[in-house]
């Protein structure tokens, strides 16, 4: 497909793409129908502006793939499309209430005819049962076929899956908004409101593409809404399409159980992370097409859905540090720990590796080794990951090849990203952090870790202890401030991290904003040994560079490697 092709689709009503007998179908293994109250709330206030303007409301983009003469597969919109004719549904059914009260029997079961046809299918003449133009995926489809299409009510919702009970009730609502709408509606008026209100009236950008690979490339050109989800679609149905009929049940349940245990949404960067712990660097953009490039068998595509089950649980351990795996080993759930404070994750992939490659000693030390080059690199010295992630593919192939047995020599492949005592001692003097929202437990992470070098050897936890964080130069400091750290000044060091300390609960709301001669009374009766030490004469900007300093030369022995000491 050429870039022309994808970049001037085509702008069609719903009528319009149901219409000349063309029929959709949702891949097999896609996704579920899933819109819930939210959703169909939306498209309803939609509509009725539609109907108070007469305007055309748009859909957005629909994705086809044409498989046949007038055969598409819906690569993306399935859950629009679906939901719109869950609302065709529910008007027809209207019609139907008309004809069961005998009002206008003869016209209103013709419009229902030209309505299904138009909208929804043909009866077939050797079941009398209505066909589709729609057919959803494999878990779906049977309901809407035989209850949906046919407007026969479920014996017993309960039984019904989570996925068709939203099929249901998305039906079950709309029907309850159009009797609201048109409380006293003749079936004219409800014909009307289908055919040429929501058939005529909701437009959407039609896309046709070749393949799945195409779609792919489509979604990340436009950086289409979703996307993450779609592609997980187009791998998967391009996988099973690779599997023979007997193995497919066996490649389905490997699925679903990777699907659960990983969960949909974070599939994508699962799958590029496991990708890139044994292979050379790919974007996520470009995953596709290396798979699809690389795996062409049936037995190519087992050896991988086995390897990312054998992956999964070690990929969700390593962003948890209460796992299972962790228990009992408290050194490990520390630096699992960390890395998730830190908001990192260029090092899963290196870290599935070395947890399956390395003895359970090197694979402590190889944490450690990353989890204190993450401190360094990324929160302290704000590098760009880009080459972080580079180096750690690097070695993670180098680790899954057995080039690299030990932690000593992944962090030797590393030293780049290990930033220098003399930058990282700069660095911390300098460093700022906001005390509230997503860094306030980060700044409570670094000034623990300070006040147990503090104590030769202490043992808080950042999490577990109660105390809490002192501004010494307060947030809202009252005018007896201004002489050491005037307005102009002022917000170049409240969030410096010398500005802080430890304090108890009680102690730190008896401060409040006290000038630092009177703060000091409080600060000797804490047993945080850092705040016991604030010895200065006066707080302005030279003592607050000095303590932050001193801060900054503990910092420096405390996130340290050993192996950069030994050249």
């Amino acid at each position: 497909m050429s870039d022309k092709n994808i970049m001037t689709p085509s702008t069609a009503s719903l009528s319009g793409l149901l219409g000349n007998g063309l029929t959709y179908k949702v891949p097999v293994f896609q996704r579920d129908y899933s819109w819930k109250d939210d959703n169909w709330m939306d498209l309803w206030e939609d509509i009725k502006i539609l109907l108070t303007t007469g305007k055309d409301h748009y859909m957005g983009a629909v994705v086809l793939q044409k498989i046949g003469d007038k055969q598409f597969l819906v690569i993306d919109g399935q859950q629009r499309f679906t939901t719109l004719s869950l609302i065709a549904l529910a008007t027809i059914k209207r019609i139907q209430d008309l004809i069961d009260g005998g009002i206008e029997p003869q016209e209103n079961a013709e419009r229902i005819n030209e309505l299904r046809r138009g909208f929804l299918g043909q009866k077939d003449p050797a079941s009398l049962l209505y066909s589709s133009k729609l057919f959803l995926n494999e878990n779906n489809d049977p309901f809407y076929q035989r209850n949906l299409l046919q407007l026969q009510a479920p014996q017993n919702e309960k039984t019904l899956t989570d996925s068709d009970r939203l099929l249901w009730a998305g039906y079950t609502f709309f029907y309850i908004k159009i009797g609201e709408r048109f409380p006293n509606a003749n079936g004219s008026d409800l014909a009307t409101f289908l055919s040429k209100s929501i058939g005529d009236k909701t437009m959407f950008i039609k896309i046709e593409v070749e393949d799945e690979l195409s779609a792919y490339t489509l979604f990340e050109t436009l950086n289409y809404r979703g996307v993450d989800l779609t592609v997980t679609d187009l791998l998967k149905n391009y996988l099973f399409s690779l599997i023979t009929a007997s193995d497919l049940r066996i490649a389905k349940a490997i699925w679903n159980k990777i699907a659960t245990s990983v969960g949909i949404e974070k599939f994508p960067a699962f799958l590029r992370h496991f990708w890139i712990s044994r292979k050379p660097l790919v974007r996520q953009e470009q995953l596709f097409k290396t798979i699809k490039k690389e795996i062409k068998s049936n037995e190519s595509v087992f050896d991988l859905l086995n390897s990312l089950d054998a992956y999964a649980e070690i990929y969700l351990a390593l962003q948890d540090p209460f796992h299972v795996y962790w228990q009992g080993n408290r050194e490990r759930m520390k630096r699992i720990r960390e890395m998730k404070l830190f908001g990192v994750n260029e090092q899963l992939p290196l870290l599935m590796v070395a947890k399956e490659k390395l003895s359970d000693q090197e694979f402590d030390r190889a944490l450690k080794v990353v989890s204190i080059i993450s401190f360094r690199y990324n929160i302290v010295s704000s590098r760009q990951a880009n080459r972080m992630e580079e180096l750690y593919n690097s070695v993670s192939q180098k680790i899954f090849n057995n080039l690299i047995t030990s932690a000593q020599g992944m962090f030797r492949d590393l030293t780049e990203l290990y930033v220098s005592d003399t930058d990282f001692l700069h660095n911390f003097s300098t460093l700022e952090l906001y005390s509230y929202g997503r860094s306030k437990k980060l700044v409570r992470y670094l000034l623990f870790e300070l006040e147990n070098s503090f104590m030769q050897g202490g043992d808080r936890d950042f999490e577990l202890d109660p105390g809490t964080i002192e501004h010494i130069l307060p947030e809202n400091p009252d005018a007896g401030w201004d002489q050491e750290f005037p307005h102009a000044i002022r917000l170049n060091f409240t969030y410096r991290l010398g500005n802080y300390t430890l304090l108890e609960d009680h102690l730190n709301k008896a401060c409040q904003t006290m000038p630092f001669e009177n703060k000091k009374q409080f600060y000797v009766k804490s047993q945080y040994e850092m705040t016991k030490a604030l010895d200065f004469n006066v707080w302005n900007p030279t003592a607050l560079d000095a303590r932050q300093y001193e801060f900054a030369r503990r910092a420096t022995s405390i996130w340290r490697i050993s192996y950069a000491d030994q050249g």
